[in-house]
C-alpha cells in the first residue's frame, strides 16, 4: 500500500474559522483607529468585564443544547450575590479573612445548585415546556431577593471580598482567569466525557437517547443544575466587582445577551462549541469597548453597540447561509 500521497487532514469548524476571522479583524481595526485600545489598561478593563456574561452565556448553551432555555440565568446570579451577602452582613460584617470569601463561595454554589434543581425537576420531571418553567423561576427568585432586600441594593461588605476582581496574578485579572478557568473545564465536560454524549444525543433526538439507555429526566436534571451553578459563579464575579449585590443587575441586557451569543456561535439543539461561545464574548467586548472609545463624545453613541451586534449578526447569517447551501449541493 502507497503512503506517500496520504496527507494527515485537519477539520476546522466553519463557524470557528469564521469567529476568529472577525476577531482578527476588529482587533486590527481598533487598534489602528484608537491609540488607546491596545493598551495595558483597556485589555486589562475588558478582561473584567466580559467574565460575567461569558460565563452567563456557557450557562445558558447547555441548556439550549438539550432543546431547551434558562431565563432565570441572570435571577440566579443576582439571588445567589443577595442571599450571600446578606449571609455576611449578618453573621461577619467585620471579618476581613479568607472565611468571608469561602462563605460567599458556599453559599453562592448552594444557591445555585438548589436553583438547578428546581428548574431541572419542572423540565425533567413535571414535563413543563422549559421557556414557560423557567419564566416562573425567574420570577420567583427575583421576588425571593425583592422581598428580602425591599429592592434595595445590598452594600457594606468587607473589602476582602473585592480580592477576586482586583488581584492580578501574573498581571491577569482573576475574574478573566476565572472565565478560563470555567470553559476549560466546560469545554472537557462536554467534549471528552460520556455526560457531554448523553447532552448533545438528547439534544439531536430525545427519542433515540431514551431507547439507547440514556435517563433523559436525569441528564435534563444535571443540565440545569450546572447551568445554575454557573449562574451562581458569575453572581460571585459580579458582586467582587460591584462590590454590591442587586435583583437589579443585568436584568435589562443579559438574558438576551447570552442568546445573541449562543446564535453567533452557532448554538443548537444537540450542537455547541465552547471555543465559539469564548470567542463571540470576545467579539461583543471588543465592540463594546472599540465603539465607546471610537465615538466617545458622540451623542447616542451608547446605541451604536447595539447596531454594530444587529449588522454581525445578519452578516454571520447570511454567511453561514451560503455555507450551508453549497455543502448541500
Amino acid at each position: 500500500m502507497n503512503t506517500t500521497n496520504v496527507k494527515p487532514k485537519i477539520r476546522f469548524e466553519m463557524q470557528t474559522l469564521l469567529l476568529t476571522g472577525i476577531f482578527v479583524f476588529l482587533m486590527i481595526f481598533f487598534g489602528v483607529t484608537e491609540k488607546g485600545f491596545l493598551t495595558g489598561r483597556s485589555i486589562s478593563s475588558m478582561a473584567i468585564q466580559l467574565p460575567e456574561i461569558g460565563i452567563l452565556s456557557l450557562a445558558m448553551m447547555i441548556t439550549v443544547m438539550i432543546g431547551g432555555i434558562n431565563l432565570s440565568i441572570n435571577a440566579t446570579a443576582n439571588l445567589a450575590a443577595v442571599l450571600s451577602g446578606l449571609f455576611i452582613l449578618r453573621f461577619m460584617p467585620d471579618s476581613q479573612g479568607p472565611v468571608v470569601v469561602l462563605a460567599m463561595i458556599g453559599i453562592s454554589l448552594l444557591v445555585g445548585v438548589i436553583t438547578g434543581v428546581i428548574n431541572g425537576f419542572l423540565v425533567g420531571y413535571v414535563g413543563a415546556p422549559a421557556i414557560l418553567a423557567t419564566l416562573a423561576t425567574m420570577s420567583v427568585f427575583t421576588g425571593i431577593g425583592v422581598g428580602l432586600t425591599k429592592g434595595q441594593t445590598v452594600t457594606g461588605f468587607p473589602e476582602v471580598l473585592g480580592s477576586m476582581a482586583s488581584q492580578t496574578p501574573a498581571g491577569i485579572p482573576m475574574p478573566f482567569l476565572v472565565f478560563i478557568g470555567v470553559t476549560v473545564f466546560a469545554y472537557i465536560l462536554l467534549s471528552h466525557t460520556t455526560f457531554g454524549f448523553k447532552t448533545r444525543m438528547l439534544g439531536t433526538n430525545p427519542t433515540a437517547a431514551k431507547f439507547s439507555g440514556i435517563d433523559n429526566k436525569a441528564v435534563i436534571m444535571q443540565i440545569f443544575i450546572f447551568s445554575g451553578v454557573l449562574s451562581s459563579i458569575a453572581g460571585m464575579l459580579i458582586m467582587s466587582r460591584t462590590m454590591s449585590a442587586s435583583n437589579a443587575y443585568g436584568t435589562a441586557t443579559y438574558v438576551m445577551l447570552t442568546i445573541l451569543i449562543g446564535v453567533l456561535a452557532g448554538v443548537i439543539s444537540g450542537k455547541g462549541s465552547v471555543l465559539n461561545i469564548f470567542i463571540t464574548v470576545l467579539i461583543l467586548q471588543i465592540i463594546s469597548t472599540g465603539s465607546h472609545m471610537l465615538l466617545a463624545g458622540v451623542r447616542g453613541s451608547s446605541f451604536f453597540k447595539d447596531f454594530a451586534w444587529g449588522v454581525l449578526l445578519i452578516i454571520i447569517f447570511i454567511i453561514n447561509y451560503f455555507s450551508h447551501g453549497r455543502k448541500k449541493e
